[in-house]
């Protein structure tokens, strides 16, 4: 079986040739790297076609965004299985190999494997557990699925017809979330699905700007990228499992955005944001929420907007790992 492995990338000229390197020393020979470059003004082009290798195809389009550069790979991809990987990022050397197995050892059509998070001074290993599900299976157990490595596109592996088959693409006009959006749509266009407890890619956080930026209208993205998530659950006729605990989710990580160094609102206009957030949580049907979410949420909807914003500070400072797993999915 053949692989394609599409790569989006925009002005990548610092780490796109390592990412390339990663794929080209892969044990499994029978692949293509799919470069879609959306537009990028710098040396990323002339990278890439440096390498002069038969299985390296380069796409240059205009600028049009991480899914539109996708969904290009998509409608360009040869191969019967496909992967993700983004431009700055890492790849192990098994990462095809074993995706492959995996998928064809447990006859499935969708395979969900582990990644690192890479950092300076640490990793940290996400991985999902060794289940397989058939048929209802799925459906039966949506809650636990929507929890467990559905924010990411990569270390996934998907079949190339069931995605044109069922016309299944990211949704451009999602600022956030659309990943998670474009795994739900497939996960519900299959049959049969597996987990690899393996870690099949490095995310290299430093590298990202995503989780280290401010956002403007970030909830508002939010809440657009779980009302696409509610609807495509309705049109399997399926109710968001999710839904109290991704609110809870998202009114921490808006709190989180607005103290990023990046956000120009004086203190009164975030404790007035916050106020506003506050609303919205308040609406969340309590009874459905268990745990560290009934916790959150107590906290969110009654300390005052001063103290909250200084209690979501300090846990920024004192526990790195908590603002990741109150984030969870990202919707």
């Amino acid at each position: 079986m053949k692989v394609s492995v599409i790569i989006p990338a925009y002005n990548a000229e610092n780490t796109i040739s390592s990412v390339i390197e990663d794929l080209l020393r892969q044990n499994f020979l029978n692949m293509e790297i799919i470069v879609v470059d959306d537009g990028s003004t710098d040396n990323t082009a002339a990278i890439v076609r440096s390498f002069n290798e038969k299985n390296i195809r380069f796409i240059k389009k205009e600028n049009g965004g991480v899914s539109s550069a996708r969904n290009r790979g998509i409608q360009e991809a040869n191969g019967e299985y496909l992967m993700f990987a983004d431009a700055d990022d890492g790849c192990p050397p098994e990462m095809v190999q074993l995706a492959v197995e995996a998928l064809e050892k447990q006859k499935v059509d969708y395979l969900i494997a582990g990644y690192t998070k890479v950092y300076k001074d640490k990793t940290v290993k996400s991985l999902p557990g060794s289940v397989v599900f058939f048929g209802d299976e799925i459906r039966n157990n949506l809650s636990s699925i929507l929890s467990n490595n559905l924010n990411c596109v990569y270390a996934k592996m998907y079949k190339l017809d069931i995605l044109r088959k069922h016309h299944i693409k990211f949704d451009e006009k999602l600022p956030l979330g659309e990943d998670f959006n474009f795994n739900l749509e497939y996960l519900l266009s299959v049959s049969s699905m597996a987990y690899l407890n393996n870690s099949l890619y490095y995310y290299l956080a430093d590298n990202s700007m995503a989780t280290t930026i401010y956002r403007k209208n970030f909830y508002t993205h939010r809440q657009e990228s779980l009302e696409k998530m509610n609807n495509t659950l309705a049109a399997h006729n399926l109710q968001n499992p999710m839904k109290e605990v991704l609110q809870v989710k998202m009114f921490f990580a808006a709190v989180f955005n607005i103290q990023k160094k990046q956000c120009p609102m004086p203190f009164f206009e975030k404790t007035s944001t916050i106020k506003e957030l506050k609303a919205d949580l308040s609406l969340c049907s309590k009874k459905r929420l268990r745990g560290r979410y009934r916790v959150l949420y107590e906290i969110g909807c009654y300390l005052p907007c001063g103290i909250l914003y200084a209690f979501c500070k300090l846990i920024h400072k004192t526990m790195r790992v908590l603002p990741e797993n109150i984030r969870g999915i990202s919707v």
